[in-house]
This record gives C-alpha cells, sequence and structure tokens, in this order.
C-alpha cells in the first residue's frame, strides 16, 4: 500500500521541480522543433512549376493556373486549405523546391486575406506548331541538365539550351507538317505527327 504513495511523491516531487512541457502561449512564443512540420514555403531558386506539389496534396490546398496568352503557370498554396502533412516537400522533384517552414500560425480577419496565400510564376513553353502547353521553361532546363550530353538528342532541349545563349525568332505554323518542324519546340502529339509526315509523306503522296 505505500509503494504506490512513495512514487506518487516521487512523481509530485520531479515534476515541480522539471521545466514545464508546455508554453504560455498566445502570451508567449513557442518555438517549434527543427522537425515541426509548419506551412510550406517555395523557394523560387530550386522550384520548377511541375506541379507535382498539387498533384499530390491531399486537401487540395495547392492550384495550378496556366495562362497561355502570358505564357506563365502561377502555382498557389492556400494555407486556410493547408493540413500541413508534408506530401508536397517529400514528392518534389527537386526536393528543395517546396519546403516545410517553422511558421504554424496567423490571425486573420478574412479567408480572403493575402497573407493565407503564396504564389509562385513560371514561364511556361508552348507548342510552335499547335500552341498547345509543354512544360515550365525551369523544368525542362532541370532535366536538360540532369540528362547532361544526350540533351542534344532532343530538338525541344537543343532549342532550350540555344536560348541561354542567344534569343530564338519565333517560327510561324505552316499549312502542314513538314520536315523542318523537326526543329522546333513541339509538344509529345505535334513531335509524333512530324516524325510520323516525314517518314510517310513521300509514301502518301
Amino acid at each position: 500500500m505505500y509503494l504506490p504513495k512513495i512514487r506518487e511523491v516521487k512523481e509530485a516531487l520531479t515534476s515541480f521541480f522539471s521545466k514545464p512541457y508546455t508554453t504560455k502561449f498566445p502570451a508567449g512564443g513557442y518555438k517549434p522543433e527543427e522537425q515541426f512540420r509548419g506551412f510550406p514555403r517555395y523557394h523560387n531558386e530550386d522550384c520548377v512549376g511541375c506541379g507535382t506539389c498539387a498533384q499530390v496534396c491531399p486537401p487540395g490546398a495547392i492550384t495550378v493556373i496556366d495562362d497561355l496568352a502570358l505564357k506563365t503557370r502561377t502555382l498557389t498554396i492556400n494555407y486556410n486549405s493547408c493540413i500541413h502533412c508534408g506530401q508536397c516537400q517529400e514528392h518534389c522533384i527537386t526536393e528543395k523546391g517546396v519546403i516545410l517552414s517553422n511558421e504554424y500560425s496567423f490571425s486573420i480577419m478574412d479567408k480572403k486575406d493575402p497573407s493565407v496565400f503564396e504564389n509562385i510564376k513560371k514561364d511556361v513553353l508552348l507548342c510552335e506548331v499547335c500552341g498547345a502547353l509543354i512544360a515550365p521553361s525551369d523544368q525542362l532546363r532541370w532535366i536538360r541538365e540532369r540528362l547532361g550530353a544526350k540533351a542534344y538528342a532532343h530538338p525541344n532541349f537543343l532549342l532550350n539550351i540555344q536560348r541561354d545563349f542567344f534569343e530564338l525568332e519565333p517560327s510561324v505554323a505552316k499549312s502542314r507538317i513538314r520536315r523542318e518542324d523537326q526543329i522546333k519546340e513541339a509538344c509529345p502529339k505535334c513531335r509524333n505527327k512530324i516524325i510520323v509526315e516525314d517518314e510517310f509523306y513521300a509514301i502518301n503522296r
């Protein structure tokens, strides 16, 4: 009967002389641990705009909007819907484009307050044959760097390399696909049509 009492007294004394586990939040600030999962933040220099984060976001807090007229892609994080799951960071193809921060709380009066949204814009490339979206420029550059010398085998990457040194004149769409269209920035569908046309046009003519 005495042992439980002695244990309780020991726990009480230990707790009395120990540092409290809780904080005086919100009166006092709280410093999260290094592994704390707070709001995700984009890092422009490492984000390539691929949109993988939006595809894996469970609550749909990340949206991707492509503006073909301005040739831009806008990725937006809505912190009202974010559940801090970390899927965006885990599946980021560069592993550094979006990283969870230690920020965990904000006070707003309006759900549409700009402070609860984070945007990042990326330039995109359009197909010079049909005008469809190919990919963000930074994503193609990232893939090109990973491929190394093999990138020279694909016209899209070859043109992407040339743009690093000088500006290229945009091409004009022709009435039909021609062999010269092989050296154009083309989407997969048009690239397939170009190859088929080049290979079999003489047979079908």
